[in-house]
């Protein structure tokens, strides 16, 4: 279990218009200073802006095909060389939460106390179209047709890009008291609250209750919206430590690729 820390600066989240479930599950580009406004959730038309894989999605051919521990080898040999080649950004001092990171896990959790309240945030793996697929350096056809599929390829990977996020489960607790659970998912230019609950302890013996679970977030009024994103913000969930943290889940997600594939080799060729 790895203990790390690093860089947060306050940049204003945006919120959406769905209520949902925590996941409990792309890659980085650049980090540049963002301040877009702080929207109202219903009827926003913000888009995150589209980066570009560190791992590409174009499809093999020909790799090791009709040979499973070689196709396996193949897979382990470009993950492995594209994990050397990262460069991610070291960790800072001002970072706010402790990273305690299991090996074998898909989830990393996030902790740190704020005057009187335990925050836990639970970041899952970053959430990409199609999965970590890695170069192809045995591309196969060259010419006009080898030239047509890079550009669809390209034109695929624009329209998934935009798509790369991690999903949180960020926890606000007081003693024994009730906790405050909100269900966020981060993009590289806004943060946006899916889901609110207060979830107080109940007594598990005796008939089962319903209690009354609120609005959905979306049908709050803008104020109360806007105060709970300052809630957080202040709490640490801010764009720059949610993309240091998407960068962080891209490099995991890629060491636990390698970790299952190797796995997976060394049970075909018992």
């Amino acid at each position: 279990m790895a203990f790390v820390s690093a860089t947060a600066s306050l940049l204003v989240p945006v919120p959406s218009a769905v209520r949902g479930g925590a996941s409990a599950s792309a890659y980085p580009q650049p980090r540049r200073p963002l301040l877009p406004p702080l929207r109202a959730a219903k009827g926003s038309n913000s888009a995150p802006v589209v980066l570009e894989s560190k791992v590409k999605t174009k499809k093999k051919k020909g790799s090791g095909a009709g040979n499973l521990p070689g196709a396996l080898d193949v897979e382990i040999r470009e993950a492995q060389e594209y994990l050397d080649s990262d460069e991610q950004e070291p960790v800072s001092d001002n970072f706010p939460f402790e990273i305690l990171d299991e090996e074998g896990m898909s989830v990393v959790i996030l902790k740190r106390d704020y005057k009187d309240e335990k925050i836990e945030v639970i970041v899952s793996m970053p959430n990409l179209e199609g999965g970590p697929e890695f170069d192809d350096e045995d591309g196969e056809g060259d010419g006009e047709s080898a030239g047509k599929d890079d550009e669809e390829a390209e034109d695929e990977d624009d329209e998934g890009a935009g798509d790369s996020s991690v999903s949180l489960k960020v926890v606000v607790s007081k003693g024994s008291g009730p906790k405050l659970e909100f269900t966020c998912t981060a993009f590289r230019e806004e943060i946006t609250i899916d889901d609110m609950l207060i979830v107080e302890k109940t007594d598990t013996k005796g008939e089962e209750k319903l209690p009354f679970e609120g609005p959905e977030f979306t049908e709050l009024p803008v104020i109360v919206q806007k105060g709970l994103f300052k809630f957080l913000e202040q709490r640490g969930i801010t764009l720059s430590a949610t993309n240091y943290m998407h960068d962080y889940m891209v490099t995991k997600q890629t060491k636990e690729y390698i970790r299952w594939m190797t796995k997976l080799k060394d049970f075909v060729r018992q």
